[in-house]
């Protein structure tokens, strides 16, 4: 007999039982979301460590630039003395986005997991197609779960949905998506930048560990009881990224930031 045999993986989808207490052997497949979650955040503490050197060397050599009397926002002077500040900036927006939209699929994914764990086959099937926070209502309402419509964790589920929706079709995700023309064509007050970044990420991000604590309190599966190591790994990194304070000096794009 094979490993795969002995712990349940190599079955025929016949022999899969239709009662989620059944369950398991087998054990779940997810979709390997989470480890680009965790690489995402391991990246952005690494940006950020280098973020305030960066951004201080720039603030230094600014206000030197300025006080000379010959500033020129199109000077190539201009230019060099905040490319790397910049692209650094930028770096981190990318590695927030990749670890929000991430989470994103692996919320799907861990709410997925516990409908074929505690909810029947049938019920869970049905429900395959709607939209996360749906999902979340009818399998908490199955499994006797007190009401969660406006509660934190279905609002989190919800902003975490409608962010990922924003970014996957194509949309600007801090501006409103009814129609293409307002949210490309109308510029908003302030562009985001650095912090609006950070703050999106530790929100949406706790929004996710509130879902799993959820999830593993109402949970009738032992198997969906247990709290992920990886939820674990994601508090760590949300904790240190919670020690970088920023404070918006004039706009979203210029700000102080410090460690503590």
């Amino acid at each position: 007999m094979t490993k795969e045999q002995e712990d349940g993986r190599d079955v025929s989808l016949a022999e899969l039982p239709n009662d989620p207490m059944e369950m398991p052997p087998p054990y779940w497949r997810g979709s390997g979301a989470i480890f680009h979650v965790l690489s995402a955040l391991d990246d952005l503490i690494k940006l950020l460590q280098e973020l305030i050197p960066v951004h201080e060397r720039t603030e230094e050599e600014l206000y030197e630039y300025f006080a000379s009397g010959k500033e020129d926002p199109e000077s190539r002077r201009f230019t060099d003395i905040t490319d790397d500040l910049m692209e650094l900036e930028h770096r981190i927006k990318l590695k927030s986005d990749m670890a929000i939209f991430m989470t994103a699929i692996h919320a799907e994914d861990t709410l997925n997991r516990f409908c074929v764990y505690n909810v029947h086959k049938d019920i869970a099937e049905s429900t395959e197609k709607l939209a996360s926070p749906d999902k979340l209502l009818v399998a908490a309402a199955v499994v006797g779960a007190a009401e969660v419509r406006g509660n934190s964790v279905f609002e989190g589920m919800r902003k975490l949905t409608a962010w990922r929706n924003s970014f996957a079709h194509g949309h600007c995700v801090d501006r409103p998506t009814k129609t293409l023309r307002h949210n490309h064509l109308i510029a908003p007050a302030q562009y985001p930048g650095v912090p609006d970044s950070i703050a999106s990420v530790r929100k949406l991000l706790r929004a996710y560990l509130a879902l799993c604590k959820f999830l593993t309190s109402i949970s009738l599966n032992d198997y969906t009881k247990r709290e992920s190591l990886e939820s674990k790994e994601i508090e760590a990194y949300l904790q240190t990224i919670g020690r970088y304070k920023f404070e918006l000096v004039h706009s979203n794009i210029v700000y102080s930031v410090s460690f503590e």
